[in-house]
């Protein structure tokens, strides 16, 4: 995750910037293009009630039935209680309030959502007791980031496509901030979830713990050392390579809209193509003379990490001839499946990631860029994969933050830092930690970029 705080506190200003600029919030209104969503009706305040600790299991995908068994018995040990949870990101078509359409995809193009979704009795345990009062087997509660961003209010309808592209709609009962939800965008029990077909268990949330009794009991079980299991905590620190999540993408970048074709490929819109990325690739360094198809908004950030690269002479770590023919940004709609229709898009489908030095650094491989590079791409603005739970050394991520004063414990390449400087980043995941997807599952390669 990256830093929630400070990208959703800016979201009034990125909304203004963008309409200025003409860049993103690319947002669809009865299928009729590019335009504002309605406006959010004002409500009462009301003070949030953020959630304990927690800590969540999971594994690549489906979260392995061991890693769950595990998890009840640090449950037990620490004095808490653990429950299997569902996430992952659908299909929406539409929002409707009576038979007026708040906000819409083009017909036949859909939305991205990310979803929450867990058994009715536990969900006040895992966010808060006001989430699961608002809940019953035929709502769902939205996220107030993704309220403003689409317009929607309390009592409308969201359309989503199922698992197996079948039409679903449920009522707003709710709008929760992040505190209480943190980054998922709609949060539902498992009665909703059976009719979107998310029926697979993707992670073990274990909440009511002692700290130190749980640690211990983590350790007894090895949980922190399965190769292909990441343990999260809410109270964990930023790490220099956390990504973005999908909401703060959205804020950032402008909502994403996409469609599956017959043959089972995925296209992003040619209108969101459009306003968001350039014609063809472009020369990013004279020097450095790579050529990639960035979405507008990074590439900025992007030609001051070449030229930083340049000045320092480091143009001969970058294998361009490689990066032009088989790395690079934009290169069409990638999909990381979880099943049927559910899944992320790749962080290339929004030309929000560039791919350098492909062969020597190829996915699950140990990484082998220069560390002096990837630091300089921290600097920048870039998370770099090389720590990602499948090292993916040649993937550079925008995040639109420094990360090169991040103190972390990584693998590979950590950060040079001078105390007196050294940020303390992001505030702790908190509510976050529920969503998150081990950093790594929005990429796919097949190396066709461009």
């Amino acid at each position: 995750m990256s830093n929630p705080a400070r990208s959703r506190r800016a979201l009034g200003l990125t909304l203004l910037v963008a309409v200025a600029s003409g860049l993103a919030i690319a947002t669809f209104v009865s299928g009729a293009g590019i335009g504002a969503g309605a406006e959010v009706a004002e409500e009462a305040e009301r003070i949030p009630t953020p959630v304990g600790d927690l800590v969540v299991m999971f594994d690549v995908r489906e979260v392995d039935a061991a890693v769950v068994d595990a998890a009840r018995r640090v449950a037990a040990a620490s004095g808490g209680g653990s429950t299997v949870a569902r996430t992952g990101s659908l299909g929406m078509t539409s929002i409707t309030r009576g038979d007026q359409t708040v906000h819409a995809a083009p017909a036949g193009w859909l939305i991205p959502m990310v979803y929450l979704s867990a058994p009715a009795a536990p969900i006040g345990r895992i966010t808060s007791p006001d989430v699961a009062a608002a809940l019953d087997p035929d709502t769902a509660v939205m996220n107030e980031v993704t309220a403003e961003l689409t317009g929607a209010r309390v009592g409308d309808v969201v359309h989503m496509r199922a698992a197996n592209g079948s039409p679903v709609s449920f009522p707003i009962s709710a709008i929760f901030g992040p505190d209480e939800i943190g980054a998922a965008e709609l949060v539902f029990t498992y009665d909703v979830a059976a009719r979107l077909g998310a029926t697979e268990d993707t992670r073990v949330v274990i909440h009511d713990f002692d700290r130190a009794a749980l640690d211990a009991a983590i350790a007894r079980e090895g949980l922190d050392d399965r190769p292909d299991t990441r343990v999260a905590r809410s109270w964990d620190p930023p790490r220099p390579d956390s990504t973005l999540d999908t909401m703060d993408t959205k804020v950032l970048l402008g909502e994403p809209i996409y469609r599956f074709n017959g043959d089972g490929s995925i296209s992003m819109h040619p209108d969101w193509v459009a306003t968001n990325l350039p014609d063809d690739r472009e020369l990013l360094n004279d020097q450095i003379r790579i050529r990639a198809r960035c979405h507008r908004a990074v590439v900025g950030d992007l030609r001051a990490a070449l030229a930083e690269m340049a000045a320092a002479g480091l143009g001969g770590a970058i294998d361009v001839g490689n990066t032009n023919t088989y790395g690079g940004c934009y290169g069409g709609a990638r999909f990381s499946r979880v099943s049927g229709q559910i899944g992320f898009l790749s962080r290339h489908s929004y030309g929000q990631a560039i791919d350098m030095n492909t062969v020597s650094n190829c996915l699950g491989c140990v990484p082998k860029m220069s560390c002096d590079v990837v630091r300089i791409f921290r600097k920048h603005g870039f998370a770099w994969g090389g720590n990602f739970r499948t090292p993916d050394g040649m993937h550079f991520e925008w995040v639109g933050e420094p990360r090169d004063q991040v103190v972390a414990d990584v693998e590979y390449c950590p950060n040079v830092v001078n105390a007196l400087t050294q940020s303390v980043g992001a505030v702790e995941l908190g509510a976050d930690v529920l969503t998150l997807d081990g950093e790594d599952g929005a990429h796919d390669h097949d190396h066709d970029h461009d």
